[in-house]
């Protein structure tokens, strides 16, 4: 263990405590509730508005594919910190919902789930506001149709085939780098609607509408901008008080803005800040597995192709995999919505590399127990911890039963890629080499993801899920790959490497994708 690395565990270790602190400094009181009614189970969270005030109203927040209620918490305590009692839902196969999802099951639980709030008395239809993102926005725009409620907020809403008519005073957002799909989406919703209706007189007969576009803004970063829940806080006011000048409710709205705003920053940043601590965890942690693993000496004149070369085959087995898919999806048995997709097209493209590059790939195979077991316990290390911060406050990384018994088949499966790729790749270097290794890598898999989004828009996949998380799998893959190489250059070991990033490879896909 190197002095800086025992520096930078201190230092993770003070800002571990001060996101804690920020966060709870800043927390609302937040139960969690079960709600059971029409076969569906679906978890919610519930967030009170600070004792002194009273509630004006309620928000039922719908999270989107691949999402859940985490996501939603910015924008759901935003609103419950502004006088509103916010309701966020966990639709199936998503979260801590463990039943199984389609698309037709999640509109099902959801239109539930608000019919029994409704019948309860939990909420008032008459001062609810319904607000969803993505495929939440399009269930929650159908929803009209049997769930009348005071005005309805689409955030970037997904493809859907509209209701009868259109829900009371809606407000729709659509991002500048949203993908062309949605953009059109929202521009049907407009002409649908018959344009923008912002006047007083429109939201009392419940019948305003705006289409907003937010500049530099992607698909899933309207659910943090505080500049989207601002707006979708004054709209859900003029909603609810159509009688009061929008000027009234603008200047009461920034009367109770910056304590609001203060407190949501502060435990957005506090989550934040502790998701980079334990980042900065990591290479202490990196060392002490190396050290269990007692490493062997540092790989040199290990045989791997060339950069040329592995991007010539990347691009091919890629195109191969998605043309070979069309016939049929093999690990379909895992019932993981498009994570079976993925899993089947890493593996086809993992087995035709080593195959070809079999020399290679001998030469890197190593069956030493030790950094094995080390790579094994580190990774399974990162996921409980990352999973435990992310859970708490970012996002549901936390895997429940139905996600670990999927976790072994895919661990198996992932390991052949993650195994190619460490071949392919070859030994971490320094400098500049090491810098254009990296680079080697993200063209790799932007090669895979450009296969899979070619495969979706000209092949008719199915599997536009994948080049909606774009920027998911992007920060996931670079992390990854810092964390597997940190591990490689330690040990010397590919096959422990490659463990390792299988690893946490099938806790992103467990955790991510839903259940089908």
């Amino acid at each position: 263990m190197k002095r800086w690395e025992l520096a930078l565990a201190v230092i993770g270790a003070i800002c571990l405590i001060l996101g804690t602190r920020w966060i709870r400094g800043g927390e609302l009181p937040k139960q969690e509730v079960m709600l059971t009614e029409g076969g569906c189970h679906t978890p919610v969270t519930v967030i009170e508005p600070p004792t002194d005030i009273a509630p004006a109203g309620s928000v039922i927040l719908i999270h989107g594919l691949s999402a859940n209620r985490r996501l939603m918490t910015y924008l759901g305590e935003d609103f419950a910190g502004h006088g509103f009692r916010a309701y966020l839902l966990d639709l199936p196969g998503h979260g801590d919902n463990i039943e199984p999802f389609t698309f037709a099951r999640a509109q099902q639980c959801a239109t539930v789930a608000v019919e029994l709030l409704n019948r309860s008395g939990k909420v008032d239809p008459k001062t609810t506001i319904l607000v969803g993102h993505s495929m939440g926005a399009a269930i929650a725009i159908r929803m009209a149709d049997r769930e009348p409620v005071a005005a309805t907020i689409a955030v970037s809403p997904g493809p859907t085939l509209l209701p009868q008519r259109m829900p009371a005073n809606l407000l729709v957002f659509t991002a500048q780098y949203d993908i062309g799909l949605l953009k059109r989406q929202a521009e049907r919703i407009e002409q649908a609607a018959g344009g923008n209706r912002i006047q007083p007189e429109d939201f009392a007969q419940q019948r305003a509408f705006d289409l907003r576009r937010v500049a530099h803004a992607t698909h899933t970063s309207l659910i943090v901008d505080r500049n989207v829940a601002h707006q979708s806080e004054m709209w859900a006011m003029q909603a609810l008080f159509p009688n009061i000048s929008p000027e009234t409710l603008a200047l009461n709205l920034d009367l109770a803005t910056y304590e609001t705003y203060m407190q949501g920053r502060r435990r957005l940043a506090g989550a934040v800040i502790g998701f980079l601590s334990l980042l900065i965890l990591f290479p202490l942690a990196a060392s002490i597995a190396a050290k269990i693993a007692a490493p062997r000496p540092a790989e040199e004149n290990v045989p791997h192709p060339s950069a040329v070369l592995a991007l010539a085959e990347g691009i091919c087995f890629a195109f191969a995999g998605v043309l070979i898919l069309m016939l049929g999806t093999p690990f379909k048995f895992l019932h993981v919505y498009t994570g079976d997709y993925l899993a089947s097209l890493l593996f086809i493209v993992g087995v035709l590399s080593l195959v070809l590059n079999r020399k290679d790939a001998a030469a890197s195979l190593s069956f030493d127990l030790l950094p094995l077991f080390a790579a094994a316990v580190l990774g399974f290390g990162v996921i409980l911890a990352f999973g435990a911060w992310l859970d708490w406050q970012l996002d549901d990384a936390w895997l429940n039963a139905p996600r670990w018994l999927r976790f072994a088949a895919l661990l198996l499966i992932l390991l052949i890629y993650c195994y190619a790729e460490e071949v392919i790749l070859g030994p971490v270097q320094t400098g500049k080499r090491r810098a254009f290794r990296f680079t080697i890598f993200l063209l790799l898999r932007l090669e895979l993801w450009a296969a899979c989004a070619v495969a979706a828009y000209s092949l008719a996949s199915g599997q536009i899920l994948i080049v909606i998380l774009f920027t998911f799998l992007a920060a996931f893959s670079i992390l990854q790959r810092l964390a597997t190489d940190a591990l490689r250059l330690r040990t010397g070991s590919a096959t422990a490497a490659a463990l390792f990033s299988a690893i946490l490879a099938v806790w992103f896909i467990a955790a991510v994708f839903p259940l089908t």
